[in-house]
């Protein structure tokens, strides 16, 4: 076999992965949702209502999503059941907002959870993002795919969290020295 036809069996093998890993089946059975007040948020948090298109997309989402506040910062928080390419980073959602996005070095919490960052602005708004995944084993992402490709392929089991903090980024201006 020639070395191009190959590597086409290769590239086609690998692109028709994603859409058999929605047929591999896990042992979710026993995954209900535990409620808003299990997530790996602040207790503070403030639930926001979804809009009506938001709604929507809930409907067709393997897990929950809920969008919290704590009066600055927006909390979209995604309780994941199954490996899902519907779980998408926020930079894809922003962009198709009109945002440009530049992704940022890794967030390392105080806490240690570590967090995928970027800035987005649009207009005058500027926001700062963070994303996570974890799962119950306490595992962590901070990249989308390399979350789904660990599920999709059984090294780890759901449900996960989903974590994105959408937060205004007010870079003070600088004064001209006089």
């Amino acid at each position: 076999m020639k070395p191009i036809a190959l590597l086409i069996i290769l590239c086609l093998t690998a692109a028709l992965i994603p859409l058999r890993s929605s047929s591999i089946q896990h042992d979710n059975s026993g995954n209900t949702f535990p409620g808003w007040d299990a997530a790996p948020l602040p207790n503070y948090l403030t639930p926001i209502k979804p809009s009506a298109r938001e709604a929507r997309f809930v409907a067709n989402f393997p897990g929950q999503i809920g969008v919290f506040t704590d009066g600055t910062r927006t909390y979209v928080v995604r309780w994941v059941r199954t490996a899902t390419r519907k779980l998408h980073p926020a930079s894809d959602c922003l962009r198709a907002l009109g945002y440009t996005v530049k992704p940022t070095p890794i967030f390392a919490s105080v806490d240690g959870s570590h967090w995928g960052t970027s800035s987005a602005q649009h207009g005058s708004e500027k926001l700062r993002v963070r994303e996570r995944i974890i799962d119950s084993a306490g595992r962590e992402w901070t990249d989308v795919s390399a979350w789904f490709w660990s599920a999709a392929l059984g090294r780890n089991a759901g449900p996960w969290w989903a974590v994105t903090i959408f937060e205004p980024n007010q870079v003070p201006e600088l004064k001209a020295a006089l």
